[in-house]
This record gives structure tokens, sequence and C-alpha cells, in this order.
């Protein structure tokens, strides 16, 4: 009885023996659970608090884009808009333009028609021996260049419409004026001369002196300088819309001779991108 109480003793020490020399380390406070002490972790170098990772630029993203309007080879563009040139006389404008894009830029080649009649006022001033700087009924020739400043992908409102491309422009160029009949019964060598003339030839003159109205005088510029900021609004499908403020500076005023120094004018084009 007693040789086998011992045997059994000892046969379970030995075996309390060996679970303890198999069984791991308690980890220490602070280190994960389950690991084996002493063996390094091979994430330890890649592991940052999240306020520093917070403050850190974890990638980029590029830019969004509704229409990529630089990849279009020509747009083209009907134009109509209202010219504000501070005197008493009502006048509208329309035409269309061409534009070809570049990657940093936008030039542009702008033809339209200009229409001038008398309001009230002016109407009134033709009874007095007053008479006020104006340009009759014209052509004008835009030669511009545009500036991107800003531009992104804007959601719309009501929201069933689709997001748009959205460019803020900055522009400026040269606008040159023709009068209809002011070569009427010119010669070729008269001709030459007025079109690089910056002020209309006084056979020029005469021959507008039929479309002056009664309480204008003939601004004899030919040439201006236009600045302005316009905001283009593009469709997926290439459609866009261009609402334009544009101002004359007065920077060739001592070589045009005008008496119209500051105008504005308030545009919109409608177009499409190929």
């Amino acid at each position: 009885m007693i040789p086998e109480l011992l045997l059994c003793v000892s046969l379970g020490g030995a075996a309390w023996a060996q679970s303890t020399e198999q069984a791991p380390a308690e980890a220490p406070a602070g280190e994960p659970a389950g690991e084996p002490q002493g063996e390094a972790d091979p994430l330890a170098p890649y592991r940052v608090p999240f306020d520093v990772l917070a403050e850190r630029a974890i990638g980029s993203a590029a830019q969004p884009v509704e229409f990529n309007w630089r990849r279009s080879t020509a747009m083209l563009a009907a134009t109509g808009g209202h010219p504000f040139e501070l005197n008493n006389f009502n006048s509208l404008r329309a035409g269309g333009l061409a534009r070809i894009p570049m990657n940093r830029a936008i030039f542009e080649v702008g033809v339209s028609y200009v229409w001038v009649w008398d309001s009230p006022s002016s109407e009134l001033l033709a009874l007095t021996p007053y008479r006020q700087p104006s340009r009759p009924p014209r052509l004008e020739l835009d030669l511009i260049a545009g500036l991107p400043v800003a531009e992104g992908v804007v959601t719309s409102w009501p929201r069933r419409f689709p997001a748009v491309q959205m460019t803020v422009n900055l522009y400026g160029g040269l606008r040159y004026l023709v009068y209809p009949t002011g070569f009427r019964d010119l010669t070729l060598r008269e001709v030459a001369l007025a079109v690089i003339s910056p002020t209309m030839t006084d056979p020029e003159r005469s021959n507008i002196e039929d479309i002056r109205l009664d309480a204008m005088q003939i601004d004899p510029a030919r040439y201006g300088v236009m600045v302005g900021i316009s905001n283009d609004l593009y469709l997926q499908q290439g459609l866009f819309l261009s609402p334009r403020a544009m101002f004359s500076v007065p920077v060739l005023a001592p070589v045009t001779e005008t008496e119209m120094y500051f105008s504005a004018e308030f545009s919109l084009a409608l177009g499409v991108a190929f």
C-alpha cells in the first residue's frame, strides 16, 4: 500500500515540474499578452501615436475634374452683353468668339456688333446745345488672353442639376472698333491708313455723321484696352456658360484721343468645347 502511494506522489511531482517548465512566463505590464518575453516586435518601428499621425500627410489626392477643358482643341460660343458707357444712350452687344485653351492660359478671338439707340434722356439732350461723347453702331474685334486663377468641381442647386467644373479667369486684351459705313467712298490707300490709325480719320468721321444720333459727339478712338474677370462653368459633355465683367482702361487715351475714359460691360457666353 505504502509503495503504491509513494509511486503516485513521485509521478505527480514529475508531471507538475514538467508543466511548470513548459508554461510561458507572464507578460510584463504594458506589453502585449501572448508574445514570448524577449522576442522583438516587428511592427514596433512603425507604430506612431494617433495625435502625431493626424498631423502628417498620409497621402495625396488627384485634382478633381468634371471636365478637363485644357484638353479641348477649341471652343466656340455665342455672346451677348450690355455695355455701360456712362452716357445717356442705350446699347446692346451680340456676337461670337473662338477660344484656344492652353495649359496655363486661354486665348480668345471675338467679333461682335453693337446696336446704339436713343433714350428719353438723350432725346431731351438733343434739344439743347450740349453733346455727349459716344460711339455709333459698330463692329468690335477682340483679342483677349485669360489666366485661370482658381478652379474646381462644384455642386449645383437644385441638386437635380449635375456637378460642374468651375474656373475663375482674369482677362486682358485689345479691342478694335470698326464702323461699317466709315470706309464708304474711300480709296484703297485711305482705307489702309485708316485701319492702322489709332484714331478715326476725317473722311471716316464725315461718313459716320449719317448714323450719328442727334445728341452724340463721336468719340475718335479706334483701339481700347479691356480687363476683366469671368466665371466659366463646364458641364461634363463640354457645354459651358461664362458670365463676364469687362472694364476699359484708358492707358491708350493719349494716343487715341478718347474722351470716354471709363466704361464697363457685362456679358454672357454660351458655347461648346471640342
